[in-house]
């Protein structure tokens, strides 16, 4: 009796450690990993907006706008935003240890959910600037 106990304590235990929620530090790295590869394909699109104002910016189009001087400052502005997202990407991926190794699995687990928070802030400034410069596009035609 005494061995079938030990033996469901021994079964209970291995099944509370298998169901643990928290996810561990190899499954946000990766996460993390997916969101870089999608917002390298998304930087694609943050770099061929900003050539396109550059292009619209000196365009016959803006020049003979009544509200020229308005119109340009909100391109240069967006060209702004543009190079700031891309520079945070670039800064992101400097600063990224894809082989970070902590001293305990906590700590790799931590350092990975802080680099999911940065990562998230760059998609989020990614998403904000290509809607905003996607839709000034979309005004003037430019494809």
């Amino acid at each position: 009796m005494n061995k079938l106990n030990i033996a469901l304590l021994g079964l209970l235990n291995v099944l509370f450690i298998s169901c643990k929620t928290e996810p561990d530090a190899k499954a946000v790295r990766q996460e993390v990993l997916n969101i870089h590869d999608k917002l390298m394909i998304d930087g694609e699109k943050v770099i061929k907006n900003k050539m396109k104002l550059d292009t619209l910016l000196v365009s016959d189009q803006i020049k003979l706008s009544a509200d020229s001087a308005i119109l340009k400052q909100k391109i240069a502005d967006l060209i702004t935003q543009l190079n700031a997202a891309d520079e945070k990407m670039m800064d992101w991926m400097h600063f990224f240890k894809d082989d970070f190794k902590g001293k305990t699995a906590q700590e790799d687990l931590d350092y990975y959910k802080a680099e999911m928070v940065k990562i998230r802030a760059v998609e989020d400034s990614y998403i904000k600037v290509t809607k905003a410069s996607d839709s000034l596009l979309r005004i003037y035609n430019v494809k």
